[in-house]
């Protein structure tokens, strides 16, 4: 179905609101749409006539916008316009992924190819990607870590040279990515490289489609009510009655211990998690082998706890986009965890999905 009227179509079922931002989305997206089948007749003209003469790229395929970079407060539905234009791309050349999994992927096959002492990693890659895929759609993109804030420059000029269609969401304008981050003069190129290439669009309605079917379930367990411990236990012990066991992960050279699995579900406090020297690799890798998280103790986070606030983020982000189901004992509301310091504006989005999945709609119903 064409794009714009699926939109409508779900409109029409009630299942969303007319939005302006979203529709204005959804017709820019329709725009690459067209764009990227062009482009696809193009190159496969260009293949099949390249043996007679030489083809040139006609003037506006050259200069076309690489991509679409929707910004905007948390819940206004840039994921799910992102998501629809995805499922309306009738191609096998395509991709969509969160941006913390697509660079835990990138460093870990710089890493192999650097132990093979082959000369431009980064190429390599990029041109490994290029022969698989035409579209990229990242979810999500922030830039916390240095080490993805000193690469993602070569590494999107490579993939932007190549030609590929990149679409993503984020919390950010790009000005404001990796905001009073170390060493930020070194990251503005790539700030400027992405204006260049990505059309830039504001997706912000105001208003949180997230919350708007979600019930107090059994999932969020707030310390101030008195029955807060007895409710935790009582759901951990039902999932695990069959008795648990330690499960130790193992990858990259490092191993994860959890000391209370059983059942497809883990038992771990927020200190362990949240409060050791973990990454996002840590909590993918996490998520590759539980169903439900039972995260206990969640404490109150001062303005100081930064780096703390940072991992219980990026947690929040893989178990969010690896639909893990999470029951959590926490000493007050989300809202009030973090309620000031470097990293509040990104901590609005964990507020969101944590709400969001204690919500009637969590786990999604129509992952695998």
């Amino acid at each position: 179905m064409d794009l714009i009227k699926r939109y409508h179509a779900i409109i029409s079922k009630g299942d969303l609101e007319p939005d302006k931002s979203q529709e204005q989305a959804i017709n820019r997206l329709n725009i690459v749409k067209g764009e990227l089948l062009d482009l696809r007749n193009f190159r496969a003209t260009k293949r099949s006539l390249s043996g007679f003469f030489k083809v040139r790229g006609t003037p506006s395929l050259e200069s076309r916008n690489k991509g679409l970079y929707m910004f905007g407060g948390v819940g206004t539905g840039k994921s799910m316009v992102m998501d629809l234009f995805f499922e309306s791309v009738n191609s096998s050349r395509k991709r969509r992924v969160h941006f913390h999994a697509f660079m835990y992927e990138f460093h870990e096959r710089l890493k192999n190819i650097r132990l093979m002492r082959k000369k431009d990693p980064v190429r390599i890659i990029c041109q490994e990607i290029l022969n698989k895929i035409d579209l990229l759609c990242f979810d999500e993109f922030q830039i916390i870590d240095i080490t993805d804030a000193m690469i993602v420059g070569r590494l999107f000029q490579e993939l932007f040279l190549g030609g590929l269609t990149v679409i993503t969401t984020s919390n950010f304008h790009p000005e404001e990515l990796y905001k009073d981050g170390l060493n930020r003069g070194l990251f503005l190129p790539f700030v400027t490289l992405l204006m260049k290439n990505v059309e830039i669009l504001e997706v912000d309605n105001r208003k949180d489609y997230r919350n708007r079917k979600l019930r107090r379930e059994d999932s969020y367990f707030c310390k101030e009510e008195v029955t807060a411990v007895a409710g935790f236990n009582r759901i951990w012990e039902d999932i695990v009655d069959s008795g648990t066991q330690e499960l130790i992960i193992h990858y990259q050279g490092r191993e994860l211990k959890l000391q209370n699995y059983g059942n497809g579900a883990c038992r771990i406090s927020f200190q362990e998690l949240c409060e050791q020297p973990l990454s996002a690799v840590d909590y993918l890798n996490l998520c590759n082998h539980i169903k439900v998280l039972f995260l206990e103790n969640i404490p109150i986070l001062s303005s100081s706890q930064n780096d703390i606030a940072r991992r219980f983020i990026l947690l929040i982000d893989a178990l969010y986009e690896a639909n893990i189901r999470i029951v959590c004992l926490s000493a007050v509301e989300p809202e009030s965890i973090y309620s000031s310091g470097r990293f509040q504006k990104e901590f609005a989005r964990t507020v969101s999905r944590l709400n969001e999945m204690r919500g009637d709609d969590w786990p999604r119903k129509d992952d695998p």
